[in-house]
């Protein structure tokens, strides 16, 4: 029995490494080179085997499809200023699809010096694709492929199309014909896909070298078509192009009128600075018109969370024309109290306030004309330092010659009939006009920092301009906010397309502050649809979330199936956990684990797939400081962060985030304004390949639906197709390696909507 096992495991293993020794089809070889071709879901190694099959480049695509294939040069000896070219595809009845529609692009390497997880490895991983622009090098024992996409025209007649591939290798030139079959349908333009790829605008700046906002929405816009050529959408198309939001009617800035610590009145106002890096003071909205000749009488009733916690009121001045007049600051440093303690500060006309034989401020000078008031929970330093919060009520700034308090508002009271909001949609409809109507970018994300805590100290709650949630005001700014943005949305007809994003993977003790933003939104702008990520999502969310996101692994098909049949969508996202044998990805993992992603995707009625960013090149808390990581030297993904020290960090894993390469290949010494877009990878190149195939399976489940009696045979065949098992995959970590059993499907899938669309034409 034991000998029986053993044979089978041997055989087995024949079969496997049959099956990757035969990963493409050998088309010509000499004492020079060998040259094969293979498809595009394969990583084809330095060192992959050269397949000992033969067969001719043939591949298939629907009308609108972009379909690639790699070409593989396999040189015994170095070849020196190769060049390759494609000529037009023509068929028997005179039709053609241009060369143009032809894109070219080197299969470059990156070295995995640590793998991404333990059963992971490491070695040179193909993964950047710059255009071919000019000759190339191929080095002698090392495979050197070329990536071809065909991009099909929607207009394309269907039928068989042939072109040719003129590879001049040394002295000699090599003619490989091209075969092309378009089936007769068309896949849609805007993907059913949805997607959510963040891209870092900053880190574009960076790498790039760009110095204008000019020039970064110039090369924003060249990622943005890759994004589109790559049927993908990014979460944040408006951070260039921002919605204005400006609060009219509220006299105090800088910090938040509490409701539960209040002097006397409805409010006090706290002033909560929680960074060591800033320092956080609330100030009145307007400056006050002052006569310098007369004394001031400044007075407060102040609480501080300590006893004897220091905090500072300052007095600055500013000319005629509200230009601050520096050196010339009036102010005092004050203990707190955890009772509510009156204190003053008195400006003289005359004296300057000395103490201990040190002039601390000279009185208001001549020619100023208006003062502000700023409140500090703590000593203002240069570079911040200090934390603190302090409370405020009944402040008063009295001229004292004529007894008039000029800051009336200084009761931290509301008049919410002068409360308003102004938005100014003039730039996002720019961007919503290209990105969304032209482009076709199927989604964006919207953040809404209000529905965060804010500078706030307390339990965690929404803070917008000052108000918190829970209030009249917070709800009339919200309702004006969300509100306004749900019905220009619906005016224009991008209602839908949004998701309020505004939290991210919230922990259960989280929760009761999540529920609390979803049901803000929901009170003031039903239509809009609320989103969140989640490691593992429950009940107690999505009763009040429209798209759940968990990621791949942690999809229940039972626990959401409840929430999908009342209408909820869900997503998946994939990120720097779990490594091999889930599907992910990395680099350094299998070529089909992107592609895969989508038909798992299908197969859990999932709409849509995020990843993080798509190009987190660098963390500065990893890399000493001024250094930008290479990542085409390095392109392992850190993260500083989870407590990490400055230099060391998380490793995410190898193109975790980065679906994109940098044109600039040494960014810390190439200072050239690089103005053009990215360089794609081949992961994007597969996972393209999914969404195409998801849209082969939503064309024919909707063929399925459309059918009439006379089609009973291809529904048939049709529901068989896309009842695929565990021969395509079990779960995430158990799926097949085999492109080949995806291709099949495709095919399969691609002949019988053939079908329905010419049984549709014949009626």
């Amino acid at each position: 029995m034991m000998l029986r096992f053993i044979f089978i495991q041997i055989l087995l293993i024949a079969f496997v490494s049959a099956s990757v020794a035969d990963n493409g089809y050998l088309l010509e070889k000499d004492s020079q080179c060998k040259i094969w071709w293979t498809g595009n879901t394969y990583k084809i190694m330095r060192d992959s085997p050269v397949p000992t099959q033969k067969g001719k480049v043939a591949i298939q695509s629907a009308r609108n499809e972009a379909e690639g294939f790699q070409l593989v040069l396999s040189p015994e000896t170095d070849l020196n200023n190769i060049s390759v070219s494609i000529s037009d595809f023509s068929n028997q009845s005179g039709g053609a699809i241009s060369s143009e529609n032809v894109s070219i692009r080197l299969v470059e390497y990156v070295n995995i010096a640590k793998p991404s997880g333990i059963h992971h490895h490491a070695g040179w991983y193909p993964d950047p694709l710059p255009l071919y622009k000019k000759t190339f090098d191929a080095k002698a024992g090392e495979n050197r492929p070329l990536w071809f996409t065909v991009k099909v025209p929607e207009n394309a007649a269907p039928g068989k199309y042939t072109a040719t591939i003129s590879l001049k290798l040394a002295e000699r030139e090599t003619l490989i014909p091209v075969g092309l079959e378009v089936w007769d349908f068309a896949i849609p333009t805007v993907p059913y896909m949805r997607s959510a790829f963040n891209l870092y605008s900053g880190l574009v700046k960076q790498y790039h070298n760009l110095e204008t906002k000019e020039e970064l929405k110039q090369v924003i816009d060249h990622y943005f078509q890759s994004f589109r050529e790559y049927r993908i959408s990014p979460q944040e198309m408006f951070d260039q192009y921002p919605i204005r939001k400006t609060v009219k009617g509220v006299k105090w800035t800088g910090g938040t009128f509490d409701p539960e610590t209040v002097f006397a009145g409805k409010y006090s106002y706290q002033v909560n600075d929680n960074s060591v890096q800033a320092n956080v003071c609330g100030t009145g909205a307007e400056l006050i018109k002052v006569n310098p000749k007369h004394p001031y009488l400044l007075k407060w009733w102040a609480k501080t969370p300590k006893n004897g916690q220091q905090y500072v009121v300052t007095v600055k001045s500013y000319d005629a024309n509200k230009k601050q007049i520096y050196w010339q600051l009036q102010g005092l440093i004050y203990g707190g109290s955890t009772e509510w303690k009156q204190d003053s500060l008195f400006l003289d006309p005359v004296n300057p306030l000395d103490v201990e034989g040190l002039i601390v401020s000279r009185p208001i000078p001549d020619n100023a004309e208006f003062v502000s008031v700023h409140l500090y929970p703590h000593m203002p330093l240069k570079k911040g330092q200090q934390t603190g919060t302090v409370w405020f009520d009944n402040l008063s700034f009295v001229d004292v010659t004529t007894g008039e308090n000029l800051l009336p508002y200084g009761d931290f009271e509301q008049d919410i009939n002068e409360l308003d909001l102004e938005i100014d949609f003039s730039e996002f409809d720019f961007a919503a006009r290209k990105y969304l109507d032209e482009f076709g970018f199927t989604s964006f994300r919207v953040k809404v920092p209000e529905l965060r805590q804010g500078p706030y100290m307390g339990r965690k709650t929404g803070w917008f301009n000052g108000f918190i949630n829970g209030t009249e005001e917070y709800k009339k700014l919200m309702t004006l906010f969300l509100g306004g943005f749900q019905n220009h949305l619906e005016e224009n007809g991008w209602l839908g397309k949004e998701y309020l994003y505004w939290i991210d993977e919230p922990k259960h003790e989280d929760y009761e502050f999540v529920r609390e933003g979803m049901k803000t939104i929901q009170a003031v702008a039903p239509k809009l649809t609320r989103f969140i990520t989640e490691n593992n999502p429950g009940p107690e969310i999505m009763d009040v979330t429209d798209i759940g996101c968990p990621v791949l692994v942690k999809f229940d098909p039972e626990k959401s199936k409840k929430w999908m049949e009342q209408g909820r969508e869900m997503w998946s996202y994939l990120m720097c956990w779990p490594k091999n044998p889930h599907v992910n990805l990395f680099i350094d993992a299998d070529a089909i684990n992107m592609r895969m992603w989508l038909w798992m995707s299908y197969r859990y009625h999932l709409t849509g797939i995020l990843v993080w960013s798509a190009n987190v090149w660098n963390a500065e808390g990893c890399s000493p400081p001024g250094i930008l990581q290479n990542i085409w030297e390095d392109p392992m993904t850190y993260k500083d962060s989870y407590g990490a020290p400055v230099g060391g960090g998380m490793e995410f894993g190898n193109g975790d985030g980065m679906f994109f390469y940098p044109p600039n290949r040494d960014p810390n010494n190439d200072k050239t304004k690089y103005l053009r877009g990215p360089v794609p990878s081949l992961r994007l190149e597969i996972m393209r390949e999914g969404i195409d195939d998801y849209d082969y399976m939503i064309l024919l489940g909707k063929c399925i639906e459309k059918a009439d009696s006379g089609q009973k045979g291809l529904v048939s065949k049709a529901r068989k197709l896309l009842s695929f098992g565990t021969e395509v995959f079990t779960n995430d970590s158990v799926y097949t390696k085999d492109p080949e059993v995806l291709m099949n499907y495709r095919k399969q899938m691609g002949e019988l909507l053939e079908k329905f669309s010419r049984a549709k034409d014949e009626l």
